[in-house]
């Protein structure tokens, strides 16, 4: 007699030559080394969520912006418990620290048999499990671009005890790991059945034919650094869960209690105070000072709609301060993720262009090529002009020529980047032209019109150049440097 396990209709069915008495798919599954083993939680406490949807993914992502994600995880199945936080106080079970971000590379989870899919992606049993006890086979292909781990390493039963939603939460979201993945279904062909896949990949069997199941965000994106890739490279992937313990914390519990109503006002006071004070901070050139009051701040008031941490809050700020403090790596990429965040409907390209305008301007001029030198030193002249600090318009006079010189002549071209170019050397030396006014007002005026001349000459205007009408000019534009 001939058996055929039918796990998706949810009975086992006998062939025409005979026939057995009907049985569950759980009794079916039971009968098998996967069922004997099947999902346990304690044996796979790193689930991958590639079975979430795009709602399923919003509703984890919005909770964990601001809060500790609670699940309900039983057997196959897991289910964020949304309800179970403490709206008025975000974070008051907890929070998030912003994600390390790594490098790596694609790894692969090959799952051909219903123990090793229990084993390695439990909540896609009721998804693929019928699939698998027909012979397909299943290959994960996932890119780890980064980790958010909890401020809390343990949590209790009685510190969720005020909370009714929270009381079927068995678990909850140590950490998260971002990333992208590509999940596909590899078919033996067998005679007599025609393929339903198409072949997708290199270096398979040659008898097997593969199809997409799912994927969320893109593989190929993975190894990049800008807006455009880190935003298809960091979707959850696969969660870290840790149990619920029973009881109170036997070292009293970690999760702060909510303030009271005047205390709570009086934090908000100073936090507020402490984000005025790092901001006159950046202004005046002091990275370093600005991220440590935007630190203590956060201590006192770590709403997300406020937090340094956030794009809705100051991270913009912070972004910034990294930048003037030396740190430029971590300053554009917060930045990057500031934009995202206030601004979804920003193009990446966009994003991008204005992280780089923001680096140009605040990150060490190490960083910079020659001709977004002579970008950010003229501003620097043109603001110590205008505000008529001619000691701080002569100041960046060197380092202005010698990026100018490095950058040698503009393009001649008409696409949009040589125009931009073009802009930023007529800039330059508009702020050369001003360097050379500074010094006049200085009474420099020898080492004034010597670099008048200079970028006179840099901009082809050698005929006003011509003596004796140059002079005069220049006189008539400088009383105080006649005959000097």
């Amino acid at each position: 007699m001939r058996l055929g396990i039918l796990v998706g209709v949810g009975f086992w069915r006998a062939s025409a030559a005979g026939e057995m008495p009907a049985m569950d798919a759980r009794t079916a599954m039971d009968s098998t080394f996967a069922g004997k083993n099947r999902c346990q939680e304690t044996a796979n406490d790193r689930p991958f969520v590639v079975e979430w949807d795009a709602t399923d993914i919003a509703t984890f992502e919005s909770r964990a912006a601001s809060d500790v994600v609670f699940v309900r995880y039983q057997g196959c199945e897991l289910e964020v418990i949304d309800a179970c936080a403490d709206d008025a106080v975000p974070g008051r079970f907890g929070a998030y620290r912003p994600p390390k971000w790594t490098s790596g590379s694609v790894e692969h989870v090959n799952i051909e048999d219903s123990a090793q899919l229990y084993a390695k992606l439990p909540l896609g049993v009721a998804t693929f499990g019928g699939e698998v006890e027909r012979g397909v086979s299943l290959d994960l292909a996932y890119y780890v671009s980064g980790v958010a781990t909890a401020t809390r390493s343990a949590m209790y039963r009685d510190a969720l005890r005020n909370n009714p939603a929270c009381q079927k939460a068995t678990h909850f979201v140590y950490a998260y790991n971002l990333g992208a993945f590509a999940l596909s279904t590899l078919e033996k062909e067998k005679e007599g059945v025609t393929a339903q896949v198409a072949d997708v990949g290199g270096g398979l069997e040659s008898n097997r034919k593969r199809q997409a199941a799912k994927k969320s965000g893109e593989l190929d994106a993975c190894g990049g650094d800008s807006a455009a890739d880190t935003d298809k490279c960091r979707v959850p992937i696969r969660l870290a869960l840790r149990a619920i313990e029973a009881g109170a914390n036997p070292g009293g519990d970690d999760a702060p209690p909510p303030p009271q109503a005047g205390e709570q006002e009086s934090n908000l006071a100073m936090a507020e105070k402490l984000r005025k004070t790092a901001m006159d901070k950046a202004m005046a050139g002091d990275g370093k000072g600005c991220l440590e009051e935007l630190r203590k701040a956060d201590e006192l008031d770590p709403d997300p709609t406020r937090s340094s941490e956030t794009g809705k809050g100051q991270l913009h700020l912070k972004a910034q301060c990294e930048m003037i403090a030396n740190d430029c790596e971590a300053g554009m990429a917060h930045l990057r993720k500031a934009h995202l965040e206030s601004s979804p409907q920003l193009p990446p390209k966009l994003v991008d262009d204005m992280v780089k305008d923001a680096a140009k301007k605040f990150c060490s001029m190490d960083r910079l090529g020659p001709w977004d030198k002579v970008d950010r030193l003229t501003g620097d002249v043109k603001v110590a002009w205008l505000g008529e600090q001619w000691e701080k318009c002569v100041a960046p006079h060197a380092a202005l020529v010698a990026a100018l010189d490095a950058a040698g002549p503009p393009p001649t071209g008409i696409s949009l980047a040589d125009i931009e170019l073009q802009g930023t050397f007529k800039g330059g030396t508009s702020a050369l032209l001003d360097i050379g006014n500074c010094l006049a007002k200085l009474g420099r005026c020898a080492e004034g019109k010597k670099t008048h001349q200079d970028a006179m000459r840099r901009r082809g205007h050698e005929r006003d150049l011509k003596e004796p009408a140059y002079t005069k000019g220049w006189e008539r534009q400088h009383p105080q440097c006649k005959g000097k």
